[in-house]
């Protein structure tokens, strides 16, 4: 698996030492950023582009939650997943305002080590299949503009077309005028395949025409 950055942000050394410490135990190849407060942890956030952050609640500059809110307003960043901590700020409604913040997980200080762990592993793996979600998604938009080129050809083909009553050249959109194979082929996927219908062998070459068809026409003539 790549390498997965995590940014920590905390005003606190020793809690930022603490969860480094746990994710480094885990073996996983993580890569890990500190933060001191909430307007660094943005600037970092902004510059490197984590797959997690990890942020306090109660930090001088900025706060967590102005943080979260700041990160999750920029185009680049908004999809970041973030996880706030706390030991002060642990009631249900905390954990609703730092959900309705942006967040996606909230843990209560002091940080547990099997919790954290496993909290990480899972929203990782949950950004994961947003990305996956994501570049599915992009690749049905792609189709399906494609698509639609190709039925604005073929509705180009059931409208009405300009087409001069002596020579049976078609307009195009530009005016030019092109002949019926050339203009279909390039409004088109159909090909062409050359014949020559029994009118214009009559009218052409008549001798064969005769060959051709003589029998045929007595035969019909006779049964009438």
């Amino acid at each position: 698996m790549d390498e997965r950055k995590i940014l920590i942000i905390d005003d606190q050394p020793i809690n930022i030492e603490q969860i480094v410490n746990f994710l480094e135990e885990t073996g996983e190849s993580y890569r890990l950023f500190q933060a001191i407060d909430g307007e660094m942890g943005c600037e970092v956030a902004e510059k490197i582009v984590p797959d997690l952050i990890i942020t306090d609640w109660e930090m001088p500059v900025m706060s967590g939650i102005e943080a979260v809110k700041r990160i999750k307003s920029r185009k680049a960043t908004k999809d970041i997943p973030i996880i706030m901590s706390s030991g002060v700020m642990t009631t249900s409604e905390n954990l609703k305002t730092a959900l309705e913040a942006g967040a996606v997980d909230y843990i209560r200080k002091p940080i547990d080590k099997i919790e954290l762990i496993a909290r990480v592993r899972s929203i990782l793996l949950l950004a994961d299949s947003y990305v996956e979600i994501r570049h599915q998604r992009d690749e049905l938009g792609e189709k399906n503009r494609d698509l639609k080129i190709a039925i604005d050809k073929v509705k180009t083909l059931n409208g009405l077309l300009p087409i001069c009553s002596s020579c049976k050249k078609i307009r195009d959109d530009k005016g030019y005028w092109n002949e019926v194979e050339t203009y279909v082929k390039e409004h088109s996927d159909a090909e062409f395949s050359h014949g020559i219908c029994p009118e214009c062998v009559k009218e052409l070459y008549p001798d064969i025409y005769e060959q051709m068809y003589g029998n045929s026409r007595t035969s019909t003539s006779h049964t009438h």
